[in-house]
């Protein structure tokens, strides 16, 4: 199916107003695009938004906390008031925690950085599966990580209980993503693609604020440096992820940057894909086949 333009798309952006978000945000409305912004604060929110519409788009700033269930289903009942459809799902919003912390959820306790970012677009995905359905071509981008390859699943520890290690914890995270990605390519009908997006290393961006310890202390080094990615770079990137024509056969893929790469082994893994889709499912209290 050829992809169409982002002239008037609606995109959903959660993480969209800072860092690698609100630089796609701002080349979204460039676009043309109506852009629901999904972040946690306000003034950042409504800044983000008049940029976007001073660019020439439009859309809603939709407050947030993606740690909590019931503000992820406001956020898919905020779109569903106002669009008839979804025709990108930019699921970009992620977190990183110097500390463990365990939040209690339908089916359980889980770890904070894995509920936010993976089990919350998990959740986001099923409440806007049917918008996304109503106006193909569509694509679900989810904000990945090389650091995926480090990462250990532990399906049967979701509170994390081992000693905590902040980049373990984020590592896991987004292999996660990985993950639920490609076994969400898999599921979807014709005419919705998913797709994995690594950005590369972009100390610049506000993700490890909270994250103490050598692995903060060594991004904060190399953003003083210059290492790393640019936060206008990977915010492009991500814009073409979600709007590419020529990735309409992607479907599944992992692009690093802008280039289709192999993701981890372990991704390939059918009945490894299966198992986190229904114990995501499961903590959520949701039907594994709903997809």
């Amino acid at each position: 199916m050829e992809w169409k333009t982002l002239d008037g798309a609606v995109v959903v952006l959660t993480g969209g107003t800072s860092g690698i978000g609100r630089v796609a945000a701002e080349r979204f409305g460039e676009l043309g695009a109506e852009v629901v912004l999904v972040g946690r604060d306000r003034n950042r929110g409504v800044a983000t938004l008049e940029a976007v519409r001073e660019k020439g788009g439009d859309g809603l700033f939709v407050r947030a906390d993606l740690g909590r269930l019931d503000a992820v289903r406001g956020v898919a009942e905020a779109v569903e008031e106002r669009y008839d459809g979804v025709d990108v799902l930019a699921l970009n919003a992620a977190l990183s925690l110097p500390e463990r912390e365990v939040t209690e959820v339908p089916g359980g306790r889980v770890e904070r950085v894995l509920l936010v970012n993976h089990l919350a677009p998990y959740l986001l995905t099923h409440e806007l599966v049917g918008h996304l359905e109503s106006t193909p071509p569509s694509r679900v981008v989810v904000t990945a990580s090389g650091v995926h390859t480090r990462g250990e699943l532990r399906l049967d520890d979701p509170t994390y209980t081992e000693e905590y290690d902040a980049l373990g914890a984020y590592a896991r995270s987004k292999l996660a993503n990985v993950l639920f990605s490609t076994e969400l390519a898999e599921r979807l009908p014709a005419g919705v693609d998913a797709l994995a997006y690594h950005p590369g290393f972009v100390p610049g961006t506000s993700l490890y604020r909270e994250t103490g310890g050598a692995f903060g202390l060594a991004v904060r080094v190399a953003s003083l440096l210059g290492v790393g990615r640019s936060v206008e770079q990977a915010g492009l990137d991500l814009v073409y992820a979600a709007g590419a024509p020529e990735l309409a056969d992607a479907s599944g893929g992992y692009l690093v940057g802008r280039d289709l790469e192999a993701p981890d082994s372990r991704v390939g893994n059918d009945t490894l894909r299966e198992r986190l889709w229904d114990e995501s499912a499961r903590l959520l209290d949701l039907d594994p086949d709903w997809l």
